[in-house]
């Protein structure tokens, strides 16, 4: 499954920081954040348990009131009954311009292709597994080719409670070698458009919804056409209220993928079922901040996978947690995580997760 993340921040910048007077466009807060995970999943009837630790750094670096720098990369290693993977992953890099004049974010992201990749066949068959969006992994991929992605989002304040947003973003795919001795795949490139809206309700409650529609192109194998996916659609709606210094988040979303093409005798030809699953997930998160120091947060999620001939569709899965995080007056802070997922898989098997986090950041 794809993903446009770049276009995701982009309108969340262009609208939630315009909704709020006391927040800038460009945040002015930078960091660096440290944060090893560990992860796991079992499945009761069939047998299978893997794990991953997986280490990220990143940092966000704002340059003058109208700037930003990104940085994130890291590493992982994979456990369990899975053939063990492990290395670097890819380098991220990001950067952000905001144009008051014309209300206009200018971005531009830039994978650079440092992961592991030309795995022997059978660490391929973990990294498959470990991307899938089911287990919602850290680290889902070690490694890709050279990728680039600019973007724009335009904001419109149409009055004091109201802001629309649109955003669009291209992505380059590189080609490159996912397993030792093929041949050089080459992913399709993505156009994504999104329009958004937030309204506020009243002085401390807002109402926010995104639309997004992503086209991709035609994946490559040595220069052969092989794949070429169906557009994705993408609604959310989120609900935000402050409660003095606590604050409550409610988010539910639905995405669809329309039938793909895959290589058949004399070139592409349509699905007969549409493999990729639809999925709503939904969840709430509360923080509550129980003195300047230290603050908790609660949260609840889950996610509904449509059911198709692939192989995880039809999936259920839950999850609660809490995240205790703890700062210091020195500017380092510590957020963790201990969240549980419960699920069942298609075919009636039970489905466990454990996710489990503790990192170090310093606010520059």
């Amino acid at each position: 499954m794809r993903r446009s993340p770049t276009l995701l921040v982009l309108l969340f910048l262009a609208v939630a920081a315009r909704s709020q007077n006391d927040q800038y466009v460009i945040s002015r807060q930078g960091s660096v954040i440290l944060t090893p995970v560990y992860q796991s999943w079992s499945a009761k009837n069939s047998g299978f348990s893997f794990s991953e630790f997986s280490t990220i750094l990143s940092a966000y670096v704002p340059v003058g009131r109208s700037a930003s720098i990104s940085l994130g990369g890291g590493g992982a290693v994979s456990g369990g009954d899975v053939t063990k993977l492990s290395g670097l992953t890819d380098v991220q890099l990001g950067f952000n311009y905001y144009l008051e004049s014309i209300n206009t974010i200018f971005s531009l992201g830039i994978n650079a292709p440092t992961g592991k990749k030309e795995l022997p066949h059978d660490q391929f068959v973990t990294s498959i597994l470990f991307s899938h969006p089911l287990f919602n992994m850290q680290v889902p991929v070690w490694g890709q080719g050279f990728n680039l992605n600019p973007g724009l989002a335009w904001v419109f304040p149409v009055n004091d409670n109201l802001v629309l947003g649109l955003a669009a973003a291209y992505q380059y795919r590189g080609k490159y070698k996912p397993i030792d001795g093929s041949g050089f795949y080459a992913p399709g490139p993505e156009i994504t458009g999104s329009l958004g809206a937030d309204y506020k309700l009243n002085e401390v409650a807002s109402l926010s919804a995104d639309f997004m529609l992503t086209a991709y192109g035609t994946d490559k194998y040595n220069d052969a056409e092989v794949f070429a996916s169906g557009n994705s659609y993408w609604f959310n709606l989120q609900y935000r209220q402050y409660f003095r210094e606590n604050s409550l988040q409610v988010f539910a979303g639905y995405r669809s993928t329309s039938k793909g093409k895959v290589a058949g005798v004399g070139g592409l030809v349509s699905e007969a079922e549409r493999l990729e699953p639809g999925r709503f997930e939904a969840s709430a998160q509360f923080r509550q901040v129980l003195n300047p120091r230290f603050s908790m947060t609660y949260l609840a999620e889950v996610r509904i996978y449509e059911n198709t001939p692939e192989a995880y569709s039809g999936s259920k899965v839950a999850g609660v947690g809490v995240g205790p995080t703890f700062s210091l007056p020195s500017g380092l802070f510590f957020p963790a995580l201990v969240k549980v997922d419960f699920g069942n898989l298609k075919g009636g098997g039970s489905i466990t997760g454990i996710d489990g986090r503790i990192g170090i950041g310093y606010n520059i």
